[in-house]
């Protein structure tokens, strides 16, 4: 009775620790980490709190129009974590920036020739950037209550259009 009992709880801890090695697997292409200040410390992302989808895109490389669109664009205060689509032909990344400046009104050239400054970065897909047709999330830990922007800032990218506001309630 006893070793029955013993080889059911081996059976069962083997089980639970299969499961959790399939959560962990690391073969994804995506990288579930948050990214504070620009290359700041590095968590997993949160399965709690919200989730905002953003899509990066282009239709024709520099050429052509190019957007960031976040669905949705105003969330509660807390956990927020960013699942970010590259839709496009080129590179892209996303980067939230905590500013009360309108979102099209950033600054581009101060700190480098045709990029926002990224002093008030609280978040990013990080590097290397997003591919086409890759996804990539990262979370952000008790996003407190306020205005942002999400940009992308490779070079030119914002000035073609690939800016969104965004709020935390």
């Amino acid at each position: 009775m006893a070793r029955h009992r013993a080889a059911s709880l081996v059976a069962v801890l083997g089980l639970t620790l299969m499961t959790l090695a399939a959560c962990g697997d690391s073969s994804s292409s995506s990288s579930n980490t948050t990214t504070g200040g620009g290359g700041g410390v590095t968590v997993p992302a949160s399965s709690s709190g919200t989730t905002v989808n953003v899509v990066v895109g282009d239709t024709k490389g520099t050429d052509g129009p190019m957007t960031l669109t976040a669905t949705p664009s105003s969330v509660p205060a807390g956990d927020v974590t960013f699942t970010v689509k590259n839709t496009g032909t080129i590179d892209h990344e996303m980067v939230v920036l905590k500013t009360d400046t309108a979102f099209d009104q950033l600054a581009v050239g101060g700190s480098e020739p045709d990029k926002v400054d990224e002093s008030a970065n609280i978040g990013e897909t990080g590097d290397p950037a997003l591919k086409p047709g890759e996804t990539r999330s990262f979370t952000i830990k008790a996003m407190e209550a306020g205005k942002y922007v999400l940009v992308c800032n490779i070079a030119k990218h914002y000035g073609m259009g690939m800016r969104a506001p965004f709020t935390v309630t």
